[in-house]
């Protein structure tokens, strides 16, 4: 009887020690995909926010040069496109604040919490539910033993 008490708490420490290493493992698996997720979205921004400029500035100078021979001194038609561009920068500035805070958030969140991660506390209770199990055919062998002996 003592030696079967001791075994059952042996088996719990065990399972807590299990627990507790499949826990810590899981954070630093969660951790990695959370880095690596945030990691390929800032190369990717990196790689097309520069294409994107390297456009955006020879369709700048392709239209003040436009500009320019249109009014007929190209300095005009440079001080026009940046014109536009202050006016563009002043406009984000007082108004889009709030939009490029809600889409940074919005973004990132989506990329530190999927939907396909298993909860902590799902994962726990599932982990219960099979220790449970475990008991519960350790005791009907433990039964089955004991007819057996009889």
């Amino acid at each position: 009887m003592f030696k079967d008490l001791t075994d059952s708490l042996n088996k719990i420490t065990e399972k807590i020690e299990d627990y507790g290493v499949s826990t810590a493992e899981y954070y630093k698996l969660r951790l990695f995909k959370s880095v690596m997720k945030g990691s390929i979205s800032l190369v990717n921004l990196l790689v097309y926010g520069s294409l994107f400029l390297f456009v955006l500035v020879f369709l700048s100078v392709g239209a003040a040069f436009w500009l320019g021979t249109y009014f007929e001194h190209v300095y005009v038609g440079f001080l026009l496109i940046g014109a536009f561009y202050g006016i563009l920068l002043l406009l984000m500035f007082v108004f889009g604040k709030k939009v490029i805070e809600r889409k940074m958030l919005y973004k990132f969140s989506g990329i530190l919490y999927d939907e396909d991660d298993i909860e902590p506390k799902v994962k726990a209770e599932q982990e219960i539910e099979d220790y449970q199990d475990i008991l519960k055919n350790d005791t009907l062998a433990e039964d089955r033993l004991k007819e057996m002996n009889l």
